[in-house]
């Protein structure tokens, strides 16, 4: 690595640090006064704040990408290091692919982030502090989502379910097993499909019932088309599961997103959560380069910071409003789910892209 390059990349990661810094402590302290304020102790309020983390890096490395190339470049300016690296036959192409380059290893480390990290942040979060005496009593035992079903217990049967279609208010693959206040099994229901009908009534299609577990002869076995059951549970209380989705990691959602879809059921809700990691990854390099446009004027008297910080920040505030609104869509399924995930950071890299082109050649 020569003394230029390492030059890049030593201003680069020191600006990534520096701005990190300040968005963690700017974010973070806040939160962890209030939970000493509330009374909590000092080991609960770390591991609170510990668990909140990884979320919270998935929303601040894009930015802190940004941030690292507009202080670099703003630093080179002010003391006229731009001027003579471009005038040492430096090329804008060599500059781009640097800061690229550098933006690749938040690329990795943000996917690892979320596709791994968050994943395991929120399944500590739902076994030791998303508990709730509500859930907890009504929801006794629960399986983990990546074992390919839903696990739960009610009143006087245990339950599972592949999957819950909120649209249609309907369960896939379930089946009910019903046992006496001895603890003996009692009967089995087994449906294709579960549909809600009103209050706690709940349509079986395709069923299949054992019945006479407990006594000396046969079970008996039932068959029927349609057959109504009455349930303790609700539509609301099933969406509650939803939430174990999130404490998958990348392979896993995208393995139990595959056995989901062979249900027939719409999957771009859950396609969603998959591809949206993958595209906040990508996004690290997005904002990296979008503040490339300064170095076309390396002279700091051609070109005002404060002009170029306003301009990234609209430039930052307009990324996330218009992909919170593509995600929307993606999750209504008006459009492909990848194409949701996609579309903002590629149109942003498409306008990275053509900025470069328009000024790539060294002339200043």
């Amino acid at each position: 690595m020569n003394l230029l390059t390492r030059l890049f990349v030593v201003e680069w990661f020191k600006s990534l640090v520096g701005a990190l810094a300040s968005l963690l402590l700017l974010i973070t302290s806040a939160d962890i006064i209030n939970g000493f304020l509330r009374g909590k102790e000092g080991e609960q309020v770390l591991l609170e704040w510990a668990l909140k983390m990884p979320d919270l890096a998935g929303k601040m490395l894009p930015v802190t990408c940004l941030l690292a190339t507009l202080f670099t470049f703003n630093r080179l300016k002010s003391h006229n290091e731009l001027i003579a690296t471009l005038a040492a036959g430096f090329s804008y192409t060599r500059i781009t692919a640097l800061i690229g380059s550098c933006s690749l290893l938040m690329v990795i480390l943000q996917f690892a982030n979320l596709g791994f990290l968050e994943p395991y942040a929120n399944k500590v979060k739902r076994q030791e502090i998303k508990k709730s005496m509500v859930s907890e009593g009504k929801y006794l035992t629960r399986g983990a989502v990546d074992g390919g079903q839903f696990w739960f217990k009610s009143k006087d049967y245990f339950a599972t379910f592949l999957t819950f279609d909120k649209q249609k208010s309907s369960l896939n693959q379930v089946r009910f097993y019903f046992f006496t206040s001895e603890g003996l099994a009692s009967k089995v229901i087994s449906a294709e499909r579960a549909d809600f009908v009103s209050d706690r009534t709940w349509n079986l299609v395709n069923m299949h019932t054992l019945e006479d577990l407990t006594g000396n002869q046969f079970p008996r076995m039932n068959t029927a088309a349609s057959q109504s059951i009455v349930l303790q549970e609700t539509p609301d209380d099933f969406k509650e599961f939803e939430a174990d989705l999130t404490t998958l990691n990348w392979f896993n959602l995208s393995d139990f997103i595959t056995k989901i879809s062979q249900t027939g059921i719409n999957t771009s809700e859950y396609r969603i959560l998959l591809h949206q990691k993958i595209a906040l990854s990508f996004s690290c390099l997005v904002f990296a380069l979008i503040p490339l446009g300064t170095m076309y004027k390396p002279s700091r008297r051609s070109d005002s910071f404060g002009k170029n910080v306003a301009l990234t920040l609209i430039l930052t505030v307009a990324f996330w409003l218009l992909f919170s609104t593509a995600l929307s869509y993606g999750q209504s399924g008006k459009i492909p789910s990848w194409l949701a995930a996609y579309i903002v950071p590629l149109g942003f890299m498409a306008h990275s892209i053509r900025t470069f082109w328009h000024n790539r050649k060294l002339a200043f």
